[in-house]
């Protein structure tokens, strides 16, 4: 018996002209291409008897009823959250979830996680951006094809988009700090250019009666090993800070491992306050004092937002929309009072 034959798919558009697959998606979702562009489109599509999977009603585009959700890593419990509520959200409402990563490329992402999902003719895509990512999606959805940004906000990218209020997040911590009267404070930064790390100092910055020193802003790489070199920078200055924020989980991990090879008391020689993590926050001694970000509200709002793009009218799609929700402060015991 003859083995029957697979239909051909984007994919093999590609490999036939070498175009993007941004700009066959654009072409076959109505899109303005170029007159050679769309001959070869056009050739292959007829060379492989190609033809596009639209629903029944032909009246929108949701054929596969697939959703991409695009990530910088899998190794990220914030990200992996995402993906388990967003996943929860849009099973519910018809559509199954496809989730690609490429944490190789030097600037993040390289486009070959892109290409997978546009391969596969998802209906739209759930992404965290980084900044190599932003021309590609914004062909992508130059095409038709809605994406929806969560967490990080990249200039350029016409999505939708949701995330923690990040500066609010940031002033949380630094009133805590105020309200047990800390003056000489450290922060413990990332890097300024992610616009979660910039966002976080700034509302923290601004919490403050008086501008942090210079020596006492620390940035750098969002890891936990220059959460550990950084605190361990600020404890050998003279004097120390009496209290520091960490504006991320991976540095506030470092901060807490630095603390513990350091010999001093948490909540009594050194104050901290840190981010996310509510799993270590119980496990220090006291426990740590944390600004927590609701990831399952974020992921619920990101798949929410899609699903209305993808059932709403494509043929007028309306502004980018941008939600912010508010943090939280879980009090420990790692900040001490100075204030009589």
């Amino acid at each position: 018996m003859a083995r029957r034959q697979s239909p051909a798919t984007y994919a093999d558009i590609q490999r036939i002209t070498g175009l993007s697959l941004a700009t066959i998606s654009k072409y076959y979702n109505g899109g303005n291409v170029l007159e050679r562009n769309r001959d070869a489109i056009k050739a292959a599509s007829d060379s492989l008897g190609f033809r596009l999977n639209r629903n029944a009603s032909g009246l929108r585009r949701g054929a596969t009823q697939t959703v991409g959700v695009l990530l910088p890593s899998l190794l990220s419990a914030f990200h992996l959250s995402i993906v388990a509520v967003a996943e929860q959200y849009l099973r519910a409402h018809g559509y199954s979830v496809l989730l690609a990563s490429d944490e190789g490329g030097p600037l993040g992402r390289s486009s070959d996680a892109l290409e997978l999902l546009l391969a596969r003719q998802v209906d739209g895509i759930i992404t965290m951006p980084s900044p190599s990512d932003v021309p590609a999606l914004a062909a992508v959805i130059e095409s038709g094809i809605p994406v929806v940004a969560v967490d990080l906000w990249q200039p350029g990218l016409n999505a939708d988009f949701v995330c923690l209020d990040n500066m609010g997040a940031g002033w949380l911590a630094g009133q805590h700090l105020v309200d047990h009267g800390h003056e000489s404070v450290g922060v413990i930064a990332g890097d300024f250019a992610v616009s979660t790390m910039k966002e976080r100092y700034e509302g923290f910055a601004a919490a403050l009666p008086a501008a942090l020193a210079p020596e006492r802003v620390l940035s750098g790489p969002i890891t936990s090993e220059w959460g550990r070199e950084a605190m361990n920078k600020l404890l050998s200055q003279r004097p120390r800070p009496t209290a520091v924020f960490a504006v991320n989980y991976d540095l506030t991990l470092g901060a807490i491992i630095a603390i513990n090879e350091s010999g001093l008391r948490l909540g009594q020689d050194i104050s901290l306050v840190g981010f996310d993590g509510l799993e270590v926050s119980r496990v220090t001694q006291p426990t740590l004092t944390v600004v927590v970000q609701p990831v399952a509200e974020i992921a619920r709002e990101a798949a929410r937002t899609m699903h209305e793009r993808l059932e709403g009218d494509r043929s007028a799609p309306s502004e980018p929309t941008m939600t912010r929700l508010d943090g939280s402060l879980v009090v420990g015991g790692s900040v001490s009072t100075l204030r009589a």
